[in-house]
């Protein structure tokens, strides 16, 4: 119920215009794109395989040598167009897999990031709401927050999209 009231209103958070969309965000046209994952990198949608591996060996080397994000990490890809920002908000290994801090992180890093390289409009989940289940309207007022409080030009426009 107050998802569909979210998705029928349009929020205003210092120079930042939020709304809501139910358009896929591949279709949207916007300079950047948030996507939330956890520190192993195991959630979400199955990752394009980029790499193919030449034997059982090369494969466990690599799993041994990737590095565990931190939650509250943010890793820019190397993309041009849109911008393809991963937030790193939820760790599977604790209890509970999604808090505060590390979203709280995450949006300061995502928006000093889309003022560093002019974001205008950004397209992003509802933070922290997809697999660490926060209270919806409280991860709002969370967004509105930190937007109110860092006063900045960019991003311009919000789209909260469903996952």
């Amino acid at each position: 119920m107050l998802e569909e009231k979210l998705t029928q209103l349009d929020w205003i958070a210092g120079k930042t215009h939020i709304c809501f969309t139910s358009t896929d965000p591949a279709l949207l046209a916007v300079d950047a794109i948030v996507e939330e994952q956890d520190t192993a990198m195991v959630l979400g949608p199955a990752p394009v395989l980029k790499y193919s591996v030449e034997s059982f060996p090369a494969l466990i080397n690599r799993m041994e040598t990737q590095q565990q994000q931190l939650p509250g990490d943010v890793i820019v890809k190397k993309t041009t167009s849109p911008k393809r920002f991963v937030a790193v908000v939820y760790d599977i290994d604790q209890t509970p897999i999604c808090q505060w801090e590390w979203v709280e992180l995450a949006l300061q890093t995502i928006f000093e990031q889309c003022e560093q390289l002019r974001i205008a409009t950004l397209a992003m989940p509802l933070p922290g709401h997809l697999y660490g289940k926060l209270d919806a309207e409280a991860s709002m007022g969370e967004l509105q927050m930190i937007l109110r409080e860092r006063r900045s030009t960019y991003p311009k426009k919000i789209l909260i999209y469903k996952v």
